[in-house]
């Protein structure tokens, strides 16, 4: 009777210290991932921030793997995750295993809703024409703009992007000389430059500056 009641002893002792090494977290989960090198290769990464604050949100690559759960480019999501470590495992290894418990908000980025590609229609009082109609294309993932200014091609980084804001960096372009666009490819280029706000109204993207005075205004290509 002693042994029996030993071994039981035993085995709850057992399980509740099995159950004491696994800890329950909550993460968020950004909108978009993040390139890592890993080894001799590069992977797309996670990225999460434990705190509760997501317009403050510092956010960590995140390479390890979590069990059940799906990654959705354009949503935050607010997730419970169980972390269990794992003992004596070889060096590289990871030693922590992570499974989803449940996914308790998602919400949308709405910054998504700026991704892709936009004709420019209106510029101050210029005409814009099919023959010289500068565009847009935005990478919200990797936060890098392309596109035409009508005469050249540019490319840069997109500097600063919340609900509001919108700031370009440095954009690179090439040299060419086209005699019967170069007015409203200067021009596209200095409104660029000004660019510090935008709104999106219906399938228009309008670029605005600091007081909110409308510099461009894009249709969805």
């Amino acid at each position: 009777m002693k042994k029996i009641k030993f071994m039981m002893l035993l085995s709850v002792a057992i399980g509740l210290g099995s159950c004491s090494t696994n800890t329950q977290a909550v993460y968020w989960v950004n909108s978009s991932q993040v390139e890592s090198s890993a080894g001799a290769g590069k992977m797309q990464c996670l990225q999460v921030y434990k705190g509760d604050n997501l317009s403050k949100a510092q956010w960590e690559a995140f390479c390890a793997s979590i069990e059940g759960f799906t990654f959705e480019e354009g949503y935050f999501k607010k997730i419970e995750v169980s972390e269990k470590p794992l003992k004596d495992v070889s060096a590289g290894t990871p030693n922590i295993t992570y499974t989803l418990v449940r996914e308790i908000e998602k919400v949308k980025d709405s910054r998504f809703d700026l991704q892709g590609e936009w004709k420019l229609v209106s510029m101050g009082e210029m005409v814009i024409t099919s023959e010289a109609q500068p565009t847009l294309k935005l990478n919200i993932s990797e936060m890098k703009v392309n596109g035409s200014d009508s005469c050249n091609t540019f490319m840069g980084s997109i500097k600063t992007l919340t609900d509001k804001e919108l700031v370009f960096g440095d954009l690179a372009s090439t040299l060419m000389l086209c005699a019967q666009k170069m007015e409203v490819a200067d021009a596209f280029g200095m409104a660029m430059q000004k660019v510090r706000q935008y709104q999106l109204k219906g399938d228009q993207l309008l670029l605005t500056d600091e007081q909110g005075g409308v510099l461009l205004t894009f249709a969805k290509k």
